[in-house]
């Protein structure tokens, strides 16, 4: 007799127990993420992190990681992957010129982790997603936008009480991250659920009026221009996966020359209107950074080096009065932060890896492709005018939302008949 091969093998009863257990503690972990950031708002890389945790393990229970490496190959190998493995690359490469390098491995690390944890995740936990876990996901939600509106109405007395930080822009990270997690739970509604359509608009109510009642701007932003961006695909998809396409080498282009146009077309009066928003600060940033590329077009500083540009010989080359500026930690652009850290390569390699992911999600079916454009819409000017471009918590964030997405249509996929699933 011929001993049985991995394949297959059938795991012992109580492996697949504890596995099935494993998937479930993984989709919780997930789902709870909007709740964890409400409370601790840098936690976002920890409920990813962990979900993949348990995720590996339960495959790993079933016997399964021959066949996750094959797909993660497959996946890999496709145009999207490449680009994307090609951009890495160069991003752990500018260790070598950089010259703030622990600075700069510290933030490859902050940044790809969650990369690799959402990518675990895409290829594990979203085809094994039930409807308990984006009900799970929904009851966070709401109880996130509580807490945050509780608070922020209480003047955050809850807070001083527990002796927890009690400013209010400490909200921001948690509204983006709801920000970013309506448009999966939309698409759950809208092809899972009955009477999805009204749901979904009711959660987009109470979100809006979170992010209404928070100091984000960036979110403020963020959701029209995902409202209108899912709006304008349902409509005109083609048109709509163009203008993003022109949206992507207009913010790569025009980066260099940011601050300089910023500062001659925007009148004092909208700084003025914008003043809680920093809008004045942000291009005097933005001249600054721009200065800095000039120094280095080519190649960059090296990755996550912006935190520290200010210590760099860049800095020494640029003019006093922008120099100063250089010690902000990010240009608050994230175009401007590619163009810094890794040069005219990487933002060509950017631009490739945005036109691939765009061209991606062309060929979802029509509310997962609109409401994919909308996130990424979102993702991309909150990104212009917002944090820095590498930060874990927002990667983490975006990450999950994806994975969501998935899991959203392989749910809707398995009871939706062929001529529904368009």
């Amino acid at each position: 007799m011929t001993a049985p091969t991995e394949s297959s093998r059938t795991p012992p009863v109580s492996a697949t127990c504890i596995a099935d257990v494993f998937w479930r503690i993984s989709m919780v972990l997930l789902a709870l993420m909007p709740l964890g950031m409400t409370i601790a708002h840098r936690s976002s890389p920890l409920f990813l992190g962990l979900s993949a945790a348990f995720a590996v393990s339960a495959l790993a229970l079933e016997g399964g990681f021959k066949g996750l490496i094959a797909e993660a190959r497959h996946a890999l190998r496709t145009t999207l992957g490449l680009a994307a493995l090609v951009f890495a690359a160069w991003g752990f490469l500018s260790l070598i010129w950089s010259e703030v390098r622990e600075t700069s491995f510290s933030a490859l690390l902050e940044f790809w982790l969650p990369v690799v944890f959402a990518f675990i995740l895409s290829l594990t936990l979203s085809k094994r997603m039930t409807n308990g876990a984006f009900w799970t996901l929904a009851i966070a939600i709401a109880v996130a936008q509580f807490i945050m509106l509780l608070d922020l109405r209480t003047g955050l007395e809850v807070r001083q009480a527990l002796r927890m930080r009690f400013d209010s822009y400490i909200f921001n990270r948690p509204s983006l991250t709801l920000m970013v997690l309506l448009p999966p739970l939309m698409a759950w509604f809208w092809r899972s659920v009955r009477g999805g359509v009204g749901l979904s608009l009711a959660f987009s109510a109470l979100i809006g009026l979170a992010i209404a009642n928070s100091d984000s701007g960036a979110a403020a932003i963020g959701l029209p221009v995902a409202v209108l961006a899912c709006g304008a695909t349902l409509i005109a998809p083609r048109l709509a996966v163009l203008c993003g396409k022109i949206g992507i080498v207009a913010a790569l282009v025009l980066a260099p020359v940011a601050g300089p146009l910023a500062d001659r077309f925007i009148p004092a009066s909208v700084h003025e209107h914008l003043a809680t928003n920093h809008s004045r600060d942000r291009v005097n940033i933005w001249l600054s950074f721009d200065a800095a590329i000039h120094e280095d077009p080519i190649l960059g500083a090296g990755f996550g080096a912006s935190t520290r540009l200010g210590e760099t010989s860049v800095a020494e080359r640029v003019s006093p009065e922008r120099r100063v500026l250089l010690n902000v930690g990010h240009p608050h652009n994230a175009a401007l932060q590619i163009w810094v850290e890794l040069g005219l390569i990487g933002a060509i390699l950017a631009a490739a890896v945005g036109f691939l992911t765009l061209d991606a999600i062309a060929r979802q079916p029509k509310v997962i492709r609109a409401l994919s454009l909308g996130l990424m819409a979102s993702a991309v000017i909150v990104a212009m005018i917002g944090h820095g471009a590498w930060q874990g918590w927002w990667a983490s964030a975006l990450g999950a939302a994806v994975v969501w997405l998935q899991a959203a249509k392989h749910l809707s996929d398995k009871r939706l008949p062929e001529e529904m699933k368009s």
